[in-house]
This record gives C-alpha cells, sequence and structure tokens, in this order.
C-alpha cells in the first residue's frame, strides 16, 4: 500500500504538467495551484489507507464452519456477523479481497465507526499459519449460501 501511493506520488513527477507548475517560473497560480492539489491529493490517500490498515490492526476475525465471519473489534465486545458476498472473493498468495455482507442488514464496519465495503487483508495482517487457514476457509467455505442468511440478489 505504501509503495503503491508512493509510486504514484513519483510518476506525478514524469507528468510534464505537474513538473512545469511546480518548477517553472512562468507558470500562473491557478497551474501550480492544481499540481499542489494533485499532490495534496495522493497524500490524503496515503493518510486514509494508512488510518484504515491501522483500524483493521485491532479487529479479530472469527471464521466459522458454516462460512460466517465475525468481527469482534478490540474491546471484544459489539462485534458483527457477516457474511462473504458470492463470487467476491480474490485469494491471491499475499493479498485476499472480499466483499462483506453484514447479516443484520446495516452496513458491515470493523470497529462501529468504519464501514467497510470491501476488505482487503495482507498476509502480514495475519500470523503465517493463520492466514494459509484463512485462504483455505475463504476458497472453500466463505461465500456459499447459509440455510438462516437473507437471500442477496
Amino acid at each position: 500500500m505504501l509503495v503503491a501511493h508512493l509510486a504514484a506520488a513519483l510518476a506525478l513527477f514524469h507528468v510534464p504538467a505537474v513538473v512545469d507548475a511546480l518548477h517553472a517560473h512562468e507558470a500562473s497560480a491557478l497551474e501550480r495551484t492544481g499540481a499542489l492539489l494533485v499532490l495534496l491529493t495522493v497524500f490524503a490517500s496515503l493518510l486514509r489507507a494508512l488510518w484504515s490498515e491501522f483500524r483493521k490492526r485491532g479487529c479479530m476475525l472469527c471464521l466459522h464452519e458454516d462460512g460466517l465471519l465475525e468481527v469482534l473489534p478490540a474491546t471484544g465486545e459489539g462485534g458483527s456477523v457477516w457474511r462473504v458476498a458470492p463470487d467476491s472473493v480474490v485469494v491471491l498468495g499475499w493479498a485476499v479481497w472480499f466483499r462483506p455482507v453484514a447479516l443484520d442488514g446495516a452496513a458491515p464496519c470493523c470497529d462501529g465507526v468504519i464501514r467497510v465495503p470491501a476488505m482487503m487483508l495482507l498476509a502480514r495482517n495475519l500470523h503465517a499459519r493463520d492466514w494459509r487457514l484463512f485462504r483455505i476457509w475463504l476458497r472453500h467455505k466463505a461465500g456459499r449460501p447459509v440455510a438462516d442468511a437473507p437471500v442477496l440478489a
């Protein structure tokens, strides 16, 4: 994540319009403002991504045999039960993506504050043994219909 944002910032320095607006003395105030706004947007995106990673640290995932995923905040109380949306799972060796769906109809959230439309977990978010088991669970248990769960369209 940090590498992707760093690459985006470095790529902007190869865009002639941004470089010229930042370094040329004849650049107008509007051009300089636009270039700074682009760089600030990348920086704000980096801060938001780092904050999201920091907030995920406090969450604990409990995987159920029936394909349900229980998410508990760091306090251990007020968790929510999710179901992984069918056909939303992407499993790679270093990362997984999935779209959680809360069973109670509310928007899925990790700590009661942050809404989670999709979740990405990296291998370094979990211990090596847990990472392997989580990927197996995602491939074989998650996203399957649950008898008591509401059917999603």
